[in-house]
């Protein structure tokens, strides 16, 4: 579950702590992904020799730039949240 940062603050609120400071990192992590699709095409016979088969690479593949496209476009986001008491 990927909760929004408003929904985050909420729940963090009802559980007696407070948002001291946010940062959202996204951006990077869609660079992330887009190096973890370069590094796995790079080694497709590894991964076959691994035993997995074209509907896997393919999967993998899209989930991997489905993702990248997500994060790329803020659709999605990754957040770090630093918690104090209220």
């Amino acid at each position: 579950m990927l909760p929004s940062p408003s929904a985050f603050r909420l729940a963090a609120q009802r559980a007696g702590l407070e948002v001291a400071g946010e940062h959202a990192f996204g951006l990077d992590y869609a660079r992330t992904l887009a190096t973890w699709r370069e590094r796995f095409h790079a080694r497709l016979d590894a991964v076959r020799a691994l035993g997995f088969d074209e509907r896997f690479v393919r999967i993998w593949d899209f989930y991997l730039a489905y993702c990248e496209a997500a994060f790329a476009r803020r659709s999605t986001d990754v957040v770090q949240f630093t918690l104090v008491n209220a």
